[in-house]
């Protein structure tokens, strides 16, 4: 098969595995590894989470292609209908091997490139005031928070102490982190550390929490990172209580991610478990009560009321 023939039959075996090649010219057919955008939108993002690797000097053309952002992975071959031979599916661990590796140091290099950045950020911020719009809305102080450019940062670091990335909250509560940088096992601290700590998912949810109990609260920043900061927290304080304090995120079709992420982390370190009695986190009780509630909080294996 002629080399415009190859690539016009592995750009279709993609398309039919729900990969849309953004960039067909950076398609190769020498056995070396290539990375491509799979949409437009991701093009001018400079994001490129498909990649393949293909093969042409065998008996027929094989190629190894996957997308990260969707997790597929599949092999094909061009020509004839038998099955991969074992060198044929050495080349597949291979080229998957060289992905995984090539994926993994780019993230590496793009968390780093984040983290240097997030620094910088946050020392050349100023103390951020009680005044901030957003703070005020949310009925919390400032302290712990920095602001630059009329945005609040807030610091994500690791169980060290090192920011990895910062929060940016801009007037009207929108909420972005610095591209590429890392989120998963860093959280935010509020209070010093006791024998009793608190895991959220915002900012604002912590402060209230912390304002109303006296206890430290870690902001985990989202219900998917919940469960690693409470293994994270669990492994620096083996004898530290552990509550997590939900988002009620009550959907019509019954589902709760907020609550089924709590339950996890809290299960997963044998710790407690709180949960607003209304849709809504603790910041949104707070000011639905006029800043008068109480948490009660269950283990794992109890259903726990709020009040």
């Amino acid at each position: 098969m002629v080399s415009n023939d190859i690539q016009n039959s592995v750009v279709a075996a993609m398309k039919r595995s729900g990969i849309q090649i953004a960039e067909p010219d950076r398609l190769r057919l020498d056995g070396v590894l290539c990375r491509f955008s799979t949409g437009d939108l991701d093009r001018r993002r400079g994001r490129r989470n498909g990649w393949a690797v293909v093969f042409v000097d065998g008996t027929r053309p094989v190629a190894t292609f996957g997308d990260w952002s969707k997790g597929v992975a599949e092999t094909v071959f061009i020509g004839g209908d038998s099955p991969l031979t074992p060198s044929e599916r050495e080349r597949q661990r291979i080229a998957v091997e060289q992905a995984k590796a090539s994926r993994a140091a780019e993230i590496r290099k793009r968390q780093t490139d984040a983290a240097r950045e997030a620094n910088r950020q946050w020392d050349a911020a100023h103390q951020a005031s009680d005044h901030h719009p957003y703070l005020e809305r949310k009925s919390i102080d400032a302290k712990g928070l920095r602001e630059r450019s009329g945005a609040l940062l807030v610091p994500l670091r690791d169980s060290k102490g090192k920011i990895h990335n910062v929060q940016r909250i801009r007037a009207d509560g929108d909420k972005r982190f610095l591209r590429g940088g890392r989120v998963s096992g860093l959280y935010a601290s509020i209070g010093a550390i006791t024998d009793h700590v608190l895991i959220c998912e915002g900012w604002a949810t912590g402060k209230t929490l912390h304002a109303h109990t006296g206890l430290p609260v870690a902001v985990a920043f989202s219900a998917g990172n919940l469960l690693v900061v409470a293994q994270a927290l669990r492994s620096k304080y083996p004898s530290i209580r552990i509550t997590v304090c939900a988002d009620n995120d009550a959907k019509p079709d019954g589902t709760n991610p907020g609550v089924q992420a709590a339950t996890a982390a809290a299960s997963s370190v044998s710790g407690f478990l709180a949960i607003p009695p209304r849709t809504g986190d603790f910041n949104d009780l707070y000011a639905a009560r006029s800043g008068n509630f109480e948490i009660f909080e269950a283990s794992n294996s109890d259903r726990p009321t709020t009040q």
